[in-house]
């Protein structure tokens, strides 16, 4: 049983700063309490720990990233998911993109709120910037979410205490990403090394973070050579696998950390857990009994129909049929939903599950560092093959640091831009669920053919960017009617 959920310390923070349950309404009143609360070191630790519970009820419920997942190539949704799998946002759609927008910004509110009061607690240097680098890198995960799914948002860098604090324009991109780049540069230089307790961020939890922020901003020298410092360090590595249950040891829900585990936002079955394992499960099977089948894809989508069934990762992902409970007969997926998604799985404990959902593992600084360094030479160098390799020998099994029968090489992918397509082929596979798909096929800008190809729909322009809020606008003066996202 995973002993971890939430940091020591963060019940009594949920009370002033932050909802235990996401229906709940904030309570703006309750922030009077602040100046009589930051008093301790323990009193600062807690109130970084209360940032994590809304971040947590979006990665663990599914209900930001379950936008993506559905809208990505190898994917349809079911049920509340259907219509995004249309790439058609229904009033429901729009009221939990709402949901997820306040989400992000309590996790900001109450990083804010850290790095404003924490500051005059005694206790020392270390100590006092290691919390308020936590807070930062919360703050940036939370920032980038909101950029990549709204474009231009309020930058709020104080705590909101006053109504007046409310009212504030949207600012640009940019300045957006610029705040990102400063957060995390903090974070990189004052979080530790590791962590006493599993779940905290480290520096290199910020060096890949970094790392991906540059790629994703086509910042390739950038990308490249902070991946680097991370691989170099050697403080992370590829778990072994040599059959597809192995894999256990990365997504169970038993698991609590391991060695490619850069920071993941942790759940336990004791403490509440999270959706994750339901959503991707079909109903009454072991994988969860109270399965939502929320997600499922076609032989026919390309990313699918093209992978290598000897890819462990297939057989570990993918399932075409299920052992039911009670009594355990195999059943067939549906001729509607015949491939369904099995990384994350937890038998019989459902509503709630123990399967952690990773932000950054160790492949992402190994196919960063690849990407980045072949468009920065405008050619695939052989420390790029061989760094995309390790993640490929591992998925089929071979040791990752050793040459095998299945490596890329120069005859494969002679150009940069074969290169890059192998890395991004190979993210689709390695990351499947991660909700990182959809964002490499918006960055490379082909999004519209892949899915026109998989699923053949067009997708609107306007389903890049979710709407404004409408209560942001109501209640916002400096955000107009007129100030809303293209398209809503």
């Amino acid at each position: 049983m995973k002993l971890y959920k939430l940091f020591p310390g963060t019940v009594c923070l949920f009370l002033l700063f932050s909802s235990c349950n996401k229906q709940l309404q904030e309570n703006p009143q309750s922030l009077l309490s602040t100046t009589n609360f930051y008093k301790t070191r323990a009193d600062a630790v807690a109130a970084v720990d209360a940032i994590y519970n809304p971040l947590r009820n979006e990665y663990g419920g599914t209900e930001w990233g379950g936008q993506f997942t559905a809208a990505e190539d190898y994917s349809y949704g079911t049920g509340i998911y259907a219509a995004v799998g249309q790439y058609v946002l229904t009033s429901s759609d729009i009221g939990r993109t709402e949901a997820s927008w306040r989400n992000f910004y309590r996790a900001i509110r109450n990083a804010n709120l850290v790095l404003k009061y924490v500051p005059p607690i005694p206790m020392t240097d270390a100590e006092r910037n290691a919390i308020l680098g936590e807070a930062r890198f919360l703050r940036a995960l939370a920032y980038r979410n909101l950029v990549r799914s709204w474009g231009a948002v309020p930058l709020r860098t104080d705590p909101t205490e006053t109504v007046e604090q409310v009212h504030m324009r949207r600012s640009p991109v940019a300045d957006v990403n610029a705040l990102i780049i400063e957060d995390l540069k903090f974070a990189e230089t004052n979080l530790p090394n590791t962590q006493s307790l599993i779940g905290r961020p480290t520096k290199w939890s910020a060096k890949v973070f970094l790392a991906d922020f540059y790629l994703y901003n086509e910042k390739w020298v950038e990308a490249r050579d902070k991946a680097d410092e991370v691989i170099k360090a050697n403080v992370y590595s590829l778990v072994p696998v040599t059959k597809p249950a192995d894999f256990e040891t990365i997504f169970g829900p038993t698991v609590q950390t391991h060695s490619e585990d850069v920071f993941s936002f942790k759940y336990s079955r004791a403490n509440g857990g999270s959706q994750i394992a339901q959503q991707y499960a079909m109903p009454n099977s072991v994988y969860s009994e109270n399965g939502y089948s929320s997600f499922y894809g076609l032989p026919t989508f390309p990313l699918l129909r093209d992978w290598d069934k000897n890819d462990l990762r297939y057989q570990f992902d993918i399932y075409t049929s299920y052992p039911t409970k009670p009594n355990g007969v195999i059943v067939p997926t549906s001729p509607e939903r015949p491939l369904m998604f099995g990384k994350f799985k937890d038998a019989g404990f459902a509503p709630s599950h123990g399967n952690d959902f990773p932000i950054y593992r160790y492949p992402d600084a190994l196919l960063i560092f690849a990407e980045a360094d072949n468009q920065a030479n405008n050619a695939p160098t052989a420390l790029a093959f061989e760094r995309l390799n390790m993640v490929r020998r591992r998925a089929y099994g071979f040791t990752p640091t050793a040459p095998s029968l299945v490596d890329f090489t120069i005859v494969t992918a002679p150009t940069a831009q074969a290169f890059r397509d192998l890395v991004l082929r190979e993210r689709a596979y390695e990351f499947l669920c991660e909700h990182k798909r959809w964002f490499d096929l918006v960055r490379t800008k082909t999004y519209k053919q892949v899915i026109k190809e998989a699923k053949g729909i067009d997708v609107p322009d306007k389903f890049l960017l979710f709407p404004i809020p409408q209560a942001e606008i109501d209640n916002n003066d400096q955000i107009a009617p007129g100030d809303q996202n293209p398209g809503y």
